[in-house]
């Protein structure tokens, strides 16, 4: 997914790029609380006003949807079978096993966040800069 943005800062070899959420995101509002811009620091080098243009493979994105959504997802209902198998009959160990389920799905994307994050297949990329556009005087 390829999005242009503005170059709205730049330091020491790091560019804040602020992107304007799409025409067809409007009634959505899923994305930081239905925010109108979303800012991000890449690598590179431009000047203030510069367009941006910044690359996020889709199959990335999917893969991050899915481990943010899928496995604490499937850890909870884990836990739930595994606690009511534990404790038949008693609704306490189900949700100590759901909670317990959840608890671990956190801790491995916390475990393994480190590893994304210094990736370069997890972390958006400066495709292009485009000159500043210019204004009609």
């Amino acid at each position: 997914m390829r999005r242009p943005g503005e170059v709205t800062d730049s330091k020491n070899g790091w560019l804040q790029v602020t992107f304007c959420r799409p025409d067809a995101c409007q009634s959505c509002g899923a994305c930081e609380g239905g925010k109108k811009e979303t800012v991000i620091w890449i690598r590179g080098e431009a000047d203030i006003g510069d367009i941006a243009v910044v690359d996020m493979p889709d199959r990335t994105i999917l893969r991050a949807s899915a481990m943010a959504y899928l496995l604490p997802l499937f850890l909870f209902f884990v836990g739930l079978a595994l606690g009511s198998l534990a404790a038949p009959g008693n609704e306490i160990g189900a949700i100590l096993g759901a909670v317990l389920g959840l608890a671990f799905s956190l801790f491995i994307l916390r475990l393994t966040e480190k590893k994304r994050k210094n990736h370069p297949d997890w972390n958006p990329q400066l495709i292009e800069v485009l000159p500043r556009p210019q204004t009609a005087e």
